[in-house]
């Protein structure tokens, strides 16, 4: 703590100004001149929006330079006066969340109470950051068909650079190869991102409530919290001087669907939407309020193929399928004060909390879960004077996952075509239903978040060039756990093999000898420090560089030891240069280190109970065979704690060129290469192995004792080429792109992967290359040939698309016709390694089971006969279908006075494209009757309306 306050100080002593947490606000800056190019001083400048409260001011300086800071998303006038000087108004001056616009201003000598009124395109380039980002503004979110549920995040199906899967009725997010959890996001500048898993789908609120977004995908600067995913911030609308609001009611009755699933079940939507939102003054010109509030009732069928339907129908009497069902209410309420010309005052409080109850195809019971909780936020802008602005800000928020007990007696009961005999246990192969209780165990989270920071920026010149120091302190305070009961009174697994004539056979049982464990609970911090400046020696020409300190630790408190205590050094560089004067032709570039979120760096140790695995080898109804597995309810520091864990990063560099167009037009080429480096993993160190046999556990009291720690073994790298357009007008808004991804993965194998020792040569692989951020909750990364390791279906490879083209247009035609699209190709998702298997086990890697010391029995790990079906890993891999999305809507504007009335139909799938989007489990062995098998089948055609009052 003393290193890190250290540093911190140092940090003011340089910059005399701190700057820590990025807001949703943007900025217009620009230079005062007369008509003969001289810079002119003094001048007042002030920005009103229709939209924004409040009134924003700054003055030039002794170069004739100003800067707006911190103005909220909307379209300003923009006002210069100085006496002598005829008065300067500017407007449109579009302002989007995160972008720094160049707006410069000339004034005219002229008399007393004239006049002189500029209207020119707004520049919508940014020319002072070299960060990969784009903005999808609330009105283009709510005119373009994204989604059958609206949801606030459909703006990433317009993301390039991300990929987007669909998987049990949830949307996961990949944005340049990092996994779906890897993504931060923000409300107005506060973290809402649950503790431990970041999916974006986690959170939900009414569109109406955001007026623009930023995404940023690379390159983010030192004052971007922590995170290797996608940066989503969220500016929510205000309150203003005028009453405003809005009510809409959004209807998808289920004969509204068709389907493309023949003889089986589609994802059909049923559903009923009503969004109400309203601002109003509180008290005039010092206090607005804004709310908005969405109820959701929706019914989403289950896409089941004919075969796995007639299966759940032979095993269970008078089954009939089931939804997906989901009720719930998200409401956010907004306070936006100006108590003085300089100082505005935020505040938030939004709850989300969403139950759901789901399942996957071959499940007979429906999993009931929530996600979601409560945000809250307080923030202060200040400027000072021309030089000079800070911000204080805290927030908190409770956000979290729990698995509610749906009464359903029974161990989690899986029904195989046939079985396989390897390393001593009997193995199911061909999974054909889950039948009885729906999971193993019932979770809850004790999860919160809570952040205090303080920033400010301070400008100054040093002869004809400018610098924007900024410097920053930050604190984020984390709770994350997960407390388990297993159900069935420990008895949670059953494995059965159906025969010839339907009965069903046990095979395999698992009993858990205590069925409460907190599996994982931590408490961490993250001290934050950063500097950077952006240097402009020119008009035309920027270069930032900056570095973020992060000083991290945690104390698991399961074992009470301090698993984490890290300091991480993030340094950043980036170039702008505008080719042309008029900042419409841009070139950037960047070069990042950016380390992930805090409390990606789990568990010390795994906390498991004991458990008995019984195996009845020759189903003849004795469970003859008995696998103890001891329990590993405590930690020995120097085998189980690395003491140089710390944070996974990724080192990014990256270049573009971006070109703004008449007519509202913006073009974007942009590059990024990408290396996942430092993930975190479990590696097994109790194995005793000589040469390639193995001869036992070194410590005979254990099984498998994993070390968490960093993966210094292998690194995924990830590269891509992105394509963009966009166009925004009064009547036109879009946005188009094409994206092409490349990924492998460098290195070799982690100690102690059985892979290494029998197959050693297999290790390379560019397709579907598994999870960039790794894990310490499980030794998903000790066993590559598990079967499943790197597979879609269950570690993560859904990112891993070649192509990707997105799209969505919205026009206002005359007489108030309304008329959007979006349509997104996405080139299917590979499999991950293809397996098969051996006759019998290779006896030249010792035997089968092995007798230890105290007289248990174990299988030996290399005693598999599972092994890779081509010569590596990348090569012989299976792709799920292209899949192909066409949405369309059609609608009317009609006005009495101030009352707006919109009515809309929306058309789904429109071509009803039936690509399946995952693989099933085991459809990557060759030997599963599953193999090359697809599930989860894309919605089916549907249609909706949409009725809409604004005033």
């Amino acid at each position: 703590m003393r290193r890190m306050y250290g540093v911190v100080l140092v940090i003011l002593m340089v910059t005399r100004a701190v700057h820590a947490q990025t807001t949703a606000a943007g900025s217009v800056r620009g230079v005062a001149t007369d008509e003969h190019g001289s810079v002119v001083p003094g001048v007042a400048v002030i920005a009103t929006s229709a939209t924004v409260p409040g009134v924003f001011t700054a003055t030039t300086d002794m170069l004739g330079q100003y800067r707006l800071g911190d103005l909220p998303p909307g379209d300003y006038t923009v006002i210069a006066d100085l006496a002598g000087f005829a008065r300067f108004l500017r407007t449109p001056v579009t302002v989007r969340a995160g972008l720094n616009v160049e707006v410069n201003i000339v004034m005219k000598v002229g008399a007393i109470g004239e006049t002189i009124e500029v209207r020119v395109e707004t520049p919508l380039l940014e020319t002072r950051n070299a960060t990969q980002a784009v903005n999808i503004s609330g009105e283009l979110l709510r005119g373009v068909p994204l989604s059958e549920q609206r949801e606030w995040y459909g703006a990433l199906n317009l993301t390039p650079g991300v990929t987007v899967t669909d998987f049990s009725g949830t949307k996961m997010f990949y944005v340049h190869g990092a996994d779906q959890a890897a993504n931060i996001v923000q409300i107005d500048g506060a973290d809402v991102s649950l503790a431990t898993n970041s999916s974006v789908s986690s959170i939900n609120l009414n569109i109406d409530a955001v007026d623009d977004m930023q995404i940023k995908t690379g390159g983010v600067d030192a004052s971007s919290p922590l995170g290797i995913g996608g940066i989503v911030n969220i500016a929510t609308a205000s309150g203003t001087n005028q009453l405003r609001g809005a009510v809409a009611f959004a209807a998808q009755p289920r004969r509204w669907n068709g389907s493309n699933n023949p003889g089986g079940t589609s994802s059909t939507v049923d559903q009923r939407q009503v969004d109400v939102s309203i601002g109003a003054p509180v008290v005039k010109d010092r206090l607005w309020a804004f709310g908005a509030y969405r109820y959701v009732d929706v019914t989403t069928g289950i896409s089941r193929t004919a075969a796995q339907l007639a299966t759940l129908q032979a095993l269970v009497k008078d089954y009939k399928p089931f939804d997906s069902t989901n009720e719930a209410q998200f409401w956010i309420a907004k306070l936006t004060a100006q108590p003085a010309a300089a100082h505005h005052v935020t505040a938030f409080y939004q709850r989300d909390v969403n139950p759901v109850s789901t399942a996957l195809a071959t499940v007979v019971n429906p999993n009931k879960q929530w996600m979601g909780g409560a945000a809250a936020s307080l923030r202060l802008s200040s400027v000072w004077s021309s030089h000079l602005t800070t911000r204080a800000g805290a927030s908190y928020n409770d956000k979290r996952r729990g698995i509610v007990d749906i009464g359903v007696k029974g161990p989690f009961q899986r029904v195989f075509q046939s079985t396989i005999l390897s390393g001593g246990r009997l193995a199911g192969n061909g999974q054909l239903a889950t039948l009885q209780s729906p999971i193993t165990a019932l979770v809850s989270q004790p999860n919160s978040k809570t952040v205090f920071s303080f920033d400010a920026t301070v400008f100054a010149r040093h002869g004809s060039s400018t610098h924007e120091l900024q410097a920053g302190v930050y604190t984020q305070r984390r709770l994350q756990g997960n407390d388990v009961t297993y159900v069935n009174d420990g008895f949670t697994i059953e494995d059965t093999v159906r025969q010839s004539d339907g009965a069903l056979v046990p095979f395999h049982r698992q009993i858990m000898e205590t069925t409460h464990l907190t599996s994982f609970r931590q408490r961490g911090w993250d001290y934050a420090a950063y500097v950077q400046d952006a240097w402009r020696p020119s008009s035309r020409l920027t270069v930032s560089a900056g570095v973020r300190v992060d000083y991290i630790t945690a104390r698991d408190l399961v074992f009470q030891v301090t698993s984490q205590n890290s300091t991480e050094v993030g340094p950043r560089f980036g170039v702008n240069y505008s080719l042309t004067a008029d900042a419409r032709n841009v070139v950037k570039a960047h070069w990042v280190r950016v380390h992930d979120q805090p409390g990606i760096v789990a568990p010390v140790g795994t906390a498991t109970v004991a458990t008995r695995d019984l195996y009845d080898l020759n189903l003849d109804g004795t469970f003859e065979t008995v696998f103890v597995t001891p329990a590993t309810l405590t930690v020995t520091p120097n085998q189980s704690i690395d003491r140089a864990l710390h944070q996974p990063s990724v080192k990014e560099w990256g270049a573009g060129y971006s070109r703004q167009l008449r007519g509202g037009i913006s073009a974007s080429a942009d590059f990024v290469r990408r290396r996942f480096v430092d993930r975190p993993t479990l590696v097994e160190i109790n194995g005793d192995y000589r040469g390639n046999v193995f001869v036992g556990y070194k410590d005979p009291g254990f099984n498998e004792i994993y070390i968490g720690t960093n993966n210094r073994w292998n690194t995924p790298v990830y590269n891509s080429l992105e394509l963009s357009i966009t166009k925004r007008t009064s009547r036109v808004q879009g946005i188009a792109s094409y994206v092409k991804q490349w990924r492998h993965i460098d290195g070799s194998w982690q100690p102690n992967d059985p892979a290494s020792f029998l197959v050693p040569n297999a290790f390379p692989n560019d397709k579907g290359i598994g999870s960039t951020t790794g894990t310490l909750s499980g030794p998903t990364d000790a066993n590559s040939l598990s079967g499943t390791h790197m597979a879609q279906g269950s570690t993560g490879s859904a990112q891993w698309v070649d192509h990707c083209v997105r799209s969505g247009l919205t026009y206002s035609a005359p007489w108030g016709i309304v008329a959007a699209a979006s349509y997104t190709l996405q080139s299917g998702i590979w499999s991950g390694p293809i397996v098969s298997r051996l006759a019998a086990a290779d006896p030249a890697f010792g035997p089968t089971l092995i007798a230890l010391p105290n007289g248990r029995i174990v299988t030996n790990p290399l005693s598999t006969i599972i092994r890779f079906a081509y010569p590596t890993r990348g090569e012989g891999q299976l792709k799920t279908p292209n899949l192909h999305v066409l949405n369309l809507r059609v609608g009317r504007r009609f006005e009495l006075r101030r009352l707006k009335f919109d009515a809309s139909l929306d058309a789904f799938n429109v071509t009803n494209h039936d690509a399946d989007l995952r693989f099933q489990s085991g459809s990557n062995q060759t030997y599963n009757p599953l193999f090359g098998t697809t599930t989860s089948r894309q919605l089916p055609r549907s249609a909706q309306v949409m009725l809409r009052t604004s005033f």
